[in-house]
């Protein structure tokens, strides 16, 4: 991997970061995070589309995507959420996220096959 790639992915994912994080402020933890994984899974499914290989670089899918995403995230605030037996948020948050988050890709990957 040469330091321009390394580079690349670096600023990519610092700004699906910087993203994730004020989405997060903006909307609050729970519903920023949400929207950024959505976010980022229509860029993921416009990336995987048929017509769009030139965008499967490591820049985009591991820096941008990767970093805009956390379902690393999605998973603490489960756990708390059933630690604290807040089983209603619990289940809006999962249901939520695997809803919102297919729903995206598909539609990402439909704009992504569009003429």
């Amino acid at each position: 991997m040469t330091t321009r790639v390394v580079t690349a992915v670096f600023t990519a994912a610092v700004t699906g970061a910087g993203a994730r994080w004020a989405l997060g402020v903006i909307a609050g933890e729970s519903c920023g995070l949400l929207v950024a994984n959505i976010c980022g899974c229509i860029l993921i499914g416009w990336a995987s589309s048929s017509r769009q290989v030139r965008w499967n670089s490591l820049w985009f899918t591991v820096g941008l995507c990767g970093s805009l995403t956390s379902f690393a995230a999605v998973a603490v605030s489960l756990g708390g959420a059933l630690e604290d037996q807040r089983w209603s948020f619990a289940v809006l948050v999962a249901l939520a996220t695997i809803v919102g988050c297919g729903v995206g890709f598909d539609f990402g990957r439909s704009l992504g096959d569009r003429k």
